[in-house]
């Protein structure tokens, strides 16, 4: 369990998440981490859901609405928090991913841009996430965030080779790595983030930023790229080389079952069982030859490849083939990179808590993209915590559960739970507090189809919330009587 988690309130979260914000007034930086507070304990996407008194909702629509505060700088705060709770170790993954939020723009008025299929005609924003996973597996926060609204395709069909890379949402990507890079350099001590992307990184800008050695950098490969060879060498490409390796090792998978479901009017996904597969793990170095399109120059560049494949061959087989700059010369190095890559669902369960579970960012009825992105980066931290209480509960459950609820929360959660042998004042596991907690929001354990999720715990929190504010309210008041 990380040094850096305490017992913490609403605000004693909100104060280290958002409390070093550049906003040039530190009355901006008091009303922010209030705001921050009360989004924790009642999360939501509208602003009149999360604050029930006119004042505090008032205070919250001026900070959205003030242009004077930088929302790149709300999340540049957080990024900055994330990085002093990773330092002491020697790396973080890194997933990173890109998302949209398609909000309600009816006038086109907001200053938002196209999100997904072009037909449907949705509005949104895009939006690129880096999140921080402990060695352990548990969420840290988020180190990088990058928003930006996407412009409607001209008439004229453009050939996308054709731009420069600064021109494509390409650049997107590089600028979040390099901000995580930043921020690590600055406040993360020695730790190194290890960045972890799908296949949509595999592209030359990407694998050649990847080859930095301030980071680490694991992506899945998308393309049979070829190798660097001699010049008497005949070709070679990437698969067939990892196919021509010894195995190094075996592991088992369980593949979830999946129901069919409909892609379209004309289109199914097949229903998939539930199996347990049995994957073989091969690797070797290999030296991509990449075509830098700045220079026009073939540019040789050495990495690992790492093929983890199903035994067997069907149409559903599963397998992943991973470019990193990590070294792996065995069965267990190997094992690392895979365990790496997997922790990108991480980040997809913050996009479930941020977009439809917990926090609805997408309900947002704010009018303005600068108000959408303040309000947006807020939330983000909140699923963020949210998330990483369902990993702490599953990861360390026998870790007290101070490390992440105040007394009178856990209090709270007590009396909240009438059926519990534990009374006021019992020091609990955070496995526990966080199933007791999830079932104030609507748990109901096996049959739920797994753990806790966000959404119930967050449901729990809105319900102790106010029952907490009392007991701690008392515990001042007889301190006070002392």
């Amino acid at each position: 369990m990380s040094l850096w988690l305490m017992e913490k309130s609403a605000e004693q979260w909100s104060e280290e998440e958002f409390g070093s914000a550049g906003l040039k007034d530190t009355r901006r930086v008091r009303r922010l981490t209030a705001v921050a507070a009360q989004a924790l304990r009642t999360p939501a996407g509208q602003v009149t859901v999360v604050f029930s008194e006119e004042a505090s909702r008032e205070g919250a629509f001026r900070l959205m609405g003030n242009e004077d505060v930088d929302p790149r700088e709300i999340g540049r705060a957080s990024h900055r928090a994330c990085a002093r709770r990773s330092a002491g170790q020697a790396f973080v993954f890194v997933p990173v991913d890109e998302s949209s939020l398609n909000i309600t723009d009816k006038k086109c008025s907001k200053g938002l841009g196209h999100v997904g299929a072009r037909f449907v005609g949705a509005r949104g924003l895009q939006v690129i996430t880096a999140m921080a996973i402990s060695v352990d597996g548990v969420p840290l926060g988020l180190c990088g965030q990058r928003y930006w609204a996407r412009a409607k395709r001209s008439k004229g069909r453009r050939k996308h080779d054709l731009r420069k890379t600064e021109d494509k949402e390409t650049q997107n990507w590089l600028t979040v790595m390099e901000e995580v890079r930043a921020v690590y350099e600055k406040d993360g001590g020695q730790t190194k983030p290890w960045f972890q992307l799908d296949r949509e990184g595999d592209c030359w800008p990407v694998l050649l930023t990847g080859m930095d050695p301030k980071q680490l950098f694991t992506v899945r490969a998308s393309h049979d790229r070829r190798l660097q060879t001699d010049d008497d060498e005949s070709r070679r490409y990437l698969w067939a080389e990892l196919e021509k390796q010894s195995i190094l090792g075996c592991y088992t998978l369980e593949i979830p079952a999946k129901p069919e479901r409909k892609l379209s009017k004309q289109r199914k996904a097949k229903a998939r069982p539930g199996r347990l597969a049995t994957m073989e793990v091969t690797a070797c170095q290999v030296t991509l030859s990449l075509l830098d399109e700045r220079t026009g120059q073939r540019q040789p560049s050495t990495l690992w490849a790492v093929l983890a494949r199903e035994a067997g061959w069907n149409e559903d087989t599963i397998e992943w083939l991973l470019l990193t700059t990590a070294p792996v010369q065995s069965f267990e190095q190997a094992q690392q990179v895979l365990f790496g890559y997997t922790q990108r669902w991480r980040i997809e369960e913050f996009h479930k808590a941020w977009k439809s579970g917990a926090c609805r960012v997408e309900d947002t009825q704010l009018r303005a993209q600068s108000h959408i992105v303040r309000w947006a980066t807020i939330l983000a931290s909140v699923a963020t915590r949210i998330v990483r209480l369902t990993y702490l509960a599953r990861l360390d459950p026998d870790a007290p559960a101070t490390l992440e609820f105040s007394r009178p929360e856990l209090d709270a959660i007590l009396l909240g739970s009438k059926k519990t042998r534990h009374r006021r004042g019992e020091t609990l596991g955070i496995s526990e507090a966080v199933t007791l907690l999830a079932r104030l929001g609507g748990y109901t354990g096996k049959s739920s189809g797994g753990p806790p999720g966000a959404l119930v715990i967050a449901r729990g929190l809105q319900r102790i919330q106010l029952l907490a504010e009392v007991l701690a309210s008392n515990s001042l008041q007889l301190v006070g009587k002392m």
